[in-house]
């Protein structure tokens, strides 16, 4: 092994002594511009790599991290598909050019499901620095015996009173709590992005007229993470679905006008299975949990169990009059034919959330953790059934009673999409730039050196495709049966 090491760094030296005369641009790297893993020997360096950039360069770009640590590449070769040898501190490492943002958290504590526990935090990008103090803790639920964990941030002016502060994020708005999703479970790293980008690509808030800023779910983007300098892999930095991303209105003056519930069981109301009865006093019931409004450790259930009172009690007649008064209709569409393309099994009684913009207004779904689906399950086994339907009480109800041609506006939706977002094509498209981006930038490449795998992505792309061809077939017969 120190023969191995002597050998390499000879040559490093040998190459470097070439150049050195040769034209060399030196590039200073910004501090928080990379990480440097010792236990992994690998430095990641966030730098944009355009052919403008190597234009402007000369012959040979000599990189400096440190006095210690340095590279000279031919400006020709530098790119997001290659990686270099480089000597830190006498030892080799591996270094990549990385395109995705670099967040490096800094922590003396350890981290726990809860609470949030101190630490520093640091985003970089090619035109975006942020340093600030921020809470973490571990998030999720299966996602908790994971090696790679996943993580719950919020963004704090002070580390005594904890007060929130909200930062713009670049692409992903402005927030003071975000999350960092380690897609462990996910054999490709790219069904639940994949997943929350279509349902933004399809679906728009009904009062968006309203509220131009609002989103109909959450948005997201890779981000590489260093952990107390050590790499962690590449991540989806992600919103929470909260009252401001949503823009529903404000309690005010003790009225009750935006609500938000975060759906976490299949056996109870949100599956409209169950209709308990309610105590303010807590913030949980049936199934639900509040998350606005919750002001003063009071809750506010007696909008959310009238409606559901609605769904699994209403006759017939008063069903089809009305339901649309309490549930948007056009947002249970799409919603259910997201949910059936993916075949999220695990997104119709939990990892929902149902929300409504104002008072008077019908309620409308958001999903959540899109990561069990498209042939997967949620600790990511396969899972190859593609001739079913999943439904809900509430959607069994629609179908059922079919208001207002209900089964129809399904059917000519289905149709609309599969000529545009559903196409095959066109899934495919998404699926393949994602896929290509990842694996010829080499972030499946270090992700592995730090989160070894023996699962075959070429194979399980063609798993994924093969899928996701047999559930069209099936769907399209289904939903031109309505």
């Amino acid at each position: 092994m120190m023969l191995k090491q002597y050998i390499t760094s000879f040559l490093l030296f040998i190459c470097f002594s070439f150049v050195f005369g040769q034209e060399v641009t030196q590039v200073i790297a910004r501090k928080e511009s990379f990480g440097i893993d010792q236990k992994n020997k690998i430095i990641i360096w966030n730098f944009k790599v355009t052919d403008s950039t190597k234009r402007a360069h000369k012959k040979y770009t000599q990189v400096l991290f440190s006095k210690l640590c340095q590279k000279t590449i031919l400006t020709d070769s530098l790119s997001y598909k290659n990686s270099y040898l480089i000597q830190n501190n006498n030892e080799v490492y591996k270094l990549y050019i990385s395109r995705l943002p670099i967040i490096s958290i800094s922590i003396d504590d350890t981290i726990k499901d809860i609470p949030k526990k101190a630490a520093r935090f640091r985003y970089s990008s090619y035109k975006k620095i942020i340093d600030t103090l921020a809470g973490i803790e571990l998030r999720g639920n299966l996602s908790l015996t994971f090696p790679k964990k996943s993580y719950d941030l919020e963004f704090w002016s002070d580390s005594t009173k904890k007060n929130p502060l909200r930062i713009k994020l670049p692409k992903l708005g402005t927030n003071d709590d975000w999350i960092l999703d380690g897609l462990y479970n996910e054999p490709l790293r790219l069904r639940s992005f994949l997943s929350q980008k279509l349902w933004l690509s399809i679906h728009k808030s009904h009062y968006v007229n309203k509220e131009p800023k609002a989103k109909s779910g959450a948005d997201l983007r890779f981000v590489e993470l260093f952990l107390n300098s050590e790499y962690k892999g590449f991540y989806a930095l992600s919103q929470q679905v909260d009252r401001d991303l949503l823009k529903l209105k404000r309690f005010e003056n003790e009225v009750v006008k935006g609500e938000l519930f975060k759906a976490t069981s299949y056996e109870g109301a949100p599956a409209y299975k169950k209709l308990p009865q309610f105590n303010n006093l807590f913030p949980h019931w049936g199934g639900y949990q509040i998350k606005y409004p919750f002001i003063e450790y009071k809750a506010y259930w007696d909008n959310l169990y009238k409606f559901t009172d609605f769904v699994m009690n209403s006759n017939a007649s008063d069903f089809n009059e009305k339901i649309a008064e309490y549930f948007n209709i056009p947002n249970a569409i799409d919603y259910f034919l997201l949910i059936n393309l993916l075949r999220a099994t695990d997104n119709l009684g939990k990892n929902v959330f149902v929300a409504r913009y104002d008072q008077n207004t019908p309620y409308f779904n958001v999903p959540w953790d899109l990561d069990g689906v498209l042939g997967t399950i949620q600790d990511g086994k396969r899972i190859p059934t593609t001739d079913d339907i999943l439904s809900n009480g509430l959607f069994d109800r629609l179908l059922n009673e079919n208001p207002a041609n209900y089964k129809t506006r399904v059917k000519n939706r289905w149709l609309e999409l599969r000529n545009n977002q559903f196409n095959k094509d066109s899934l495919f498209k998404t699926i393949d730039q994602t896929y290509n981006r990842l694996e010829k930038n080499k972030i499946y490449e270090r992700e592995n050196l730090v989160w070894e795998s023996n699962i075959s992505y070429k194979d399980h792309l063609e798993y994924l495709k093969n899928w996701v061809i047999k559930r069209l077939i099936y769907l399209d017969t289904y939903f031109n049966s309505l």
